[in-house]
């Protein structure tokens, strides 16, 4: 039995470890955190922690894993990389992901190749602009994240300082603040073809760099959904990227979007499992195949299964939890605590209350429902 190490135990991963479980593999996971799902789920949990990627090597010679999987976090797909590229599939080399995971390099590189990306400015050029925003080469949840409206070079210079301070590399990048709605292209890559992709909504209701709330895209443009997959495909090719998941970010404002950034692991807060909800395609599966030398599910396009919200319970400013008060019905799919009746969930991104999976027996009813959530009307943390 070919015995295969998942570098993650949070309940994002939950999806690849059941595919993984499910394969006939000897299945072991690695994490530093104990009370995490996986780690309390697995026969073969390892208190470790894998950003340390020597640790992390020395385990993989310890035990001779004959495949390595990334979770769904950067640092466990950075790791990966160091450890597992020329010896595991489905992982790509350590200097492509960085230029991927590095906002700057990424940004430079899809300027060179025509895909539209946010202008990079510097300090003379951002004073005076209408809007720029400064942001870490590296970070995530929005740590470090700020937008400065016609800013005065002292803004701009403490927003930068505190942008850095938030970088593992001490690096940030200023650049034009473009708007418009959030999406995400997750496409999954075999061949140098895409075989399989979705486009999510995603919205920001308690921290405007924070997605908490996304359902599947039925209705994006098929003219802009092909030009999203040139670009992917100008970057497969460009990059050299293995087969596996190839996970995009973008803002779209009528005809015209801009890549905000692009990943290769497994997105967070159980996306796949968004993913699997409403269309009935095995997400989590095709993530993983390419790490354990299998091929992906293909599918020519999304099908419609069922219209479910994926949203994560936070709070603006900082609240108790003593449950979840439903202020009308609701079709409540699936739920995973993320807190107890009794605790303080810190304000967003810090704290987390609860990820809720909702159903919606039409378009009509999932648009108000969704409105509902963004504008903070669904449910409330109080007591009946």
């Amino acid at each position: 039995m070919a015995r295969v190490l998942l570098a993650d135990t949070n309940r994002a991963a939950c999806t690849i470890y059941s595919w993984l479980v499910t394969n006939d593999l000897d299945v072991w996971v690695v994490g530093a955190k104990p009370d995490e799902p996986l780690a309390k789920i697995s026969r073969n949990y390892v208190s470790l922690d894998y950003s340390d990627a020597s640790k992390l090597a020395a385990f993989v010679r310890e035990k001779s894993f004959d495949f390595l999987v990334p979770g769904c976090t950067d640092v466990s797909y950075k790791s990966c990389s160091e450890v597992g590229q020329g010896r595991f599939p489905g992982i790509d080399s350590v200097e492509v992901t960085r230029v991927i995971n590095d906002k700057k390099e990424f940004r430079k590189l899809a300027s060179c190749l025509g895909i539209s990306v946010p202008k990079l400015v510097n300090y003379d050029e951002a004073i005076g602009m209408e809007a720029v925003i400064v942001k870490p080469v590296d970070s995530f949840s929005g740590r470090g994240v700020a937008i400065l409206r016609k800013p005065e070079r002292e803004d701009l210079s403490k927003a930068f300082t505190e942008a850095c301070a938030m970088s593992k590399t001490g690096s940030a990048i200023i650049e034009e603040f473009v708007t418009g709605q959030l999406y995400s292209h997750s496409a999954f890559i075999s061949g140098g073809r895409i075989v399989a992709d979705f486009i999510v909504r995603e919205d920001c209701t308690t921290n405007p760099f924070t997605v908490d709330t996304s359902c599947v895209e039925f209705d994006f443009p098929e003219p802009l959904l092909e030009r999203l997959r040139k670009d992917a495909l100008s970057l497969v090719r460009e990059l050299n990227l293995v087969d596996g998941l190839m996970h995009t970010q973008l803002i779209r404002k009528d005809d015209r979007y801009w890549l905000i950034e692009t990943t290769r692991r497994c997105p967070g807060d159980l996306y796949a499992l968004l993913i699997e909800m409403s269309t009935g395609y095995p997400y989590g599966a095709s993530y993983a195949a390419p790490f354990v030398g299998e091929k992906q599910v293909p599918i020519s396009a999304a099908r419609l299964q069922e219209r479910i919200i994926r949203h994560t319970a936070t709070s603006c400013r900082g609240e108790q939890l003593w449950g979840f008060q439903f202020k009308k019905p609701v079709d409540l799919r699936f739920f995973v605590p993320l807190a107890a009746a009794g605790d303080r969930i810190e304000p967003s991104p810090y704290g987390r209350a609860g990820l809720f999976f909702l159903a919606a027996a039409s378009k009509g009813e999932q648009e108000s429902l969704y409105r509902n959530l963004l504008d903070g009307e669904l449910y409330s943390y109080g007591l009946p």
